[in-house]
């Protein structure tokens, strides 16, 4: 009886023994497993594409493990999404792909992310650690920053040159200088300012903001806003009156209804690699402070604190992050500044290589830098229209005084998170 007791125990954890791989194997990854990415990057439908067509696939074919992919349009879609799981306890989200503006309500207020213990080597951007790093504790890893650049026209500098100007030298007065010279000699705007409404007019406004030795944007009366609001509105008859109606100015810039433009880097890239003969790209213009300025953003990605395929979401960050695909995804959607030196420092010369270059070099050159700070302000929307208000009312012909900056200011005030 004694002995048979043995045999059993012994049979017990030989069993015991042969089945712990599969216990192992039940807390790893499986193949037929799916994840769920939410993003806020990638919102362009070519962009998009791209991702689902040209890398999930991939990432499928290396693991077995399917990727959905949603994209959201705002920081408000993304906490809608965020607090209906929170709501049932059910996550059907493993992964985020967060801007830095909303980095840190995610990580306080939802609490939706959990840290890293450990992230993919490499050598990362540090820019947006003050969102992404909280608590001593990563929340997010980065992927890619985007500045703002100069887009011309080659039909632009022959006026430049007339004036003695160096493009990749260039000031906003002299900016202003030139559009002006334009319009005197063609008898057409030639610069355009898209203001669309919800869209790009403050972080436009914020360049030269900046450049004249703002610290914190949005603002509208201190010393530095007043000489930018002054600087756009002498541009004021080279501007394309139609501007508060056009979201991108890619359109613009390919009919040459508009030879020039300060605008974000991917869409600087679409006129640029589309017709690299026919435009040129340079840095955002110097201002008043003696330094070029611009608006930053970035986004990282993060795993869902309540996600049931941990494993699979570490894999996915992996994979994504590993050098060939980060510079495939930067390259191809944006693009983008990559977040990891050791693809920036294997950058070539073809154009959207050099956009990418340039916004390297913009990032972490003598340039005055902020952020998006959606989280500081009740409705962002509001911030925004402040902003298309002011170049709506330039372009009207009203007199930007400081009467009129002072009372923006106030509304503005009057919107911030408490």
């Amino acid at each position: 009886m004694a002995k048979s007791r043995v045999t059993f125990i012994a049979v017990f954890l030989i069993l015991i023994g042969l089945a712990s791989p599969f216990f192992v194997m039940a807390q790893g990854t499986q193949k037929g497993e799916k994840i769920k990415i939410v993003s806020q990057m990638f919102y362009d439908p070519a962009q998009q594409q791209y991702i689902k067509e040209q890398i999930l696939p991939k990432f499928t074919a290396e693991t077995g493990i399917e990727v959905e992919l949603q994209v959201v349009a705002n920081a408000s879609e993304l906490y809608k999404v965020i607090q209906a799981q929170q709501q049932t306890g059910k996550w059907s989200t493993d992964i985020l792909i967060a801007h830095d503006s909303t980095a840190v309500p995610i990580v306080q207020e939802y609490r939706a992310v959990q840290p890293y213990t450990k992230i993919p080597a490499g050598t990362y951007i540090t820019q947006f650690d003050d969102n992404f790093v909280q608590g001593g504790k990563r929340y997010f890893v980065p992927l890619q920053a985007d500045v703002y650049l100069t887009i011309a026209n080659r039909k632009a500098l022959p006026y430049l040159q007339k004036l003695g100007y160096d493009i990749n030298n260039l000031t906003w007065e002299q900016l202003a200088e030139w559009v002006r010279l334009i319009k005197k000699e063609t008898g057409l705007p030639k610069y355009v300012f898209p203001a669309l409404a919800g869209k790009f007019a403050t972080y436009e406004f914020n360049a030269v903001q900046l450049a004249y030795g703002d610290k914190y944007v949005p603002a509208f009366n201190t010393p530095a806003s007043q000489a930018a609001f002054k600087l756009v509105a002498s541009m004021k008859e080279g501007i394309l009156p139609s501007s508060p109606t056009i979201d991108f100015p890619t359109a613009s810039l390919a009919t040459e209804e508009a030879w020039i433009t300060v605008f974000h880097q991917a869409y600087a890239n679409a006129s640029f690699s589309q017709a690299p003969d026919k435009f040129i790209v340079a840095p955002v213009p110097i201002g008043g402070s003696g330094k070029r300025g611009t608006i930053i953003g970035g986004h990282g990605i993060g795993i869902i604190a309540g996600s049931t395929h941990k494993a699979a979401a570490e894999k996915f960050v992996e994979f994504f992050l590993r050098d060939d695909i980060l510079y495939a995804v930067m390259k191809n959607t944006g693009p983008w500044i990559p977040s990891k030196a050791e693809i920036t420092s294997k950058l070539k010369d073809d154009p959207s290589d050099q956009i990418m270059k340039m916004g390297l070099a913009t990032l972490t050159g003598p340039t005055l830098i902020d952020r998006v700070r959606v989280a500081e302000y009740q409705d962002w929307g509001q911030v925004k229209r402040l902003y298309e208000e002011v170049i709506g009312d330039i372009l009207a012909g009203k007199d930007i005084n400081k009467q009129y900056l002072d009372a923006k200011q106030k509304e503005l005030e009057s919107l911030k998170v408490n």
